[in-house]
């Protein structure tokens, strides 16, 4: 029963870690907030979302957080982000207000113990994530930056002087590939287009594209807007908000007790960081 108080109560584990860090067992706990809170964000994101691009027919690159390791990546590096500014500002409070114990191992192991609200919250909302129907997602306007397109086929008409195009190429690059939902005759434009063709390299400008495939895509940026936004579940956003504002207020009581810093000192400390987070998207 200790050690679980200690898990809910900032002042029982601001008292147990004058005997101890409990630094070990705060890194299980955040390892397990990591792991349950990036399942759960790459099975939405791959399993509970339908993108599409808006104009019927159209067929390009899907956003990278359709995928897998983009899905992975974007949700370590959103709960990475998110603790490292909870750390940095609490460490910078004791650096500067703290009256003793200017060790600060006990910030970082409050903060990962802080991080099992991520754990439970994900825990309490499976019951609600699982069952949810898919959300149909349009992608409205895109932009694909240094495309490579191999054995394209392509037809549509040249901005430049408005003639027909229709071409194979073993290799088509354009710096930048525009989808625009409102331009309804023509969506799709590839901008500054080359292709190599039987071994020559044709320089063909801007396409007005009607129809585009291929067998091969490569690509180094990718942005786009949908209808309507791309967003967590609802609940599951709040729940996440709610597991921010724990986490901060654990910290915040636990550093309060074992470095014996003022109210006003933590109430500060937690504005401050409650306002980083929003800045950097996490709130």
């Amino acid at each position: 029963m200790k050690g679980v108080r200690e898990f809910v109560d900032p002042s029982a584990l601001a008292a147990a870690m004058s005997e101890s860090s409990r630094f070990r067992r705060g890194v299980i706990v955040l390892l397990a907030a990591f792991i349950s809170h990036v399942a759960s964000s790459v099975y939405y994101f791959l399993e509970k979302l339908r993108v599409r691009y808006a104009s019927p027919g159209i067929e390009l690159p899907l956003p990278p957080i359709t995928e897998a390791p983009e899905a992975v990546f974007l949700a370590t590096l959103y709960l990475s982000m998110g603790f490292l500014a909870v750390i940095g500002v609490f460490s910078i409070t004791v650096y500067l207000k703290g009256r003793e114990r200017r060790s600060l191992i006990p910030v970082f192991s409050s903060a990962m113990h802080g991080f099992l609200a991520f754990t439970v919250a994900t825990l309490l909302l499976l019951p609600i994530l699982l069952p949810a129907p898919p959300t149909d997602v349009a992608i409205t306007y895109a932009e694909v930056s240094e495309v490579k397109l191999e054995n394209a086929r392509i037809d549509g008409m040249l901005r430049s002087n408005g003639s027909e195009l229709t071409i194979t190429a073993q290799v088509l690059r354009s710096p930048r590939l525009v989808y625009n939902v409102s331009s309804h005759s023509h969506p799709l434009l590839i901008e500054s287009a080359t292709a190599r063709v039987s071994d020559q390299i044709i320089s063909l400008g801007d396409i007005l594209v009607e129809r585009l495939s291929w067998d091969r895509v490569e690509f180094s940026g990718y942005s786009f807007a949908t209808e309507p936004a791309m967003s967590r579940e609802p609940w599951s956003a709040l729940a996440t908000v709610l597991s921010w504002l724990w986490l901060v207020l654990y910290v915040g009581l636990a550093c309060k007790k074992f470095y014996k810093l003022s109210s006003q000192t933590i109430t500060l400390s937690i504005i401050i960081t409650i306002i980083v987070l929003l800045v950097f998207g996490m709130l």
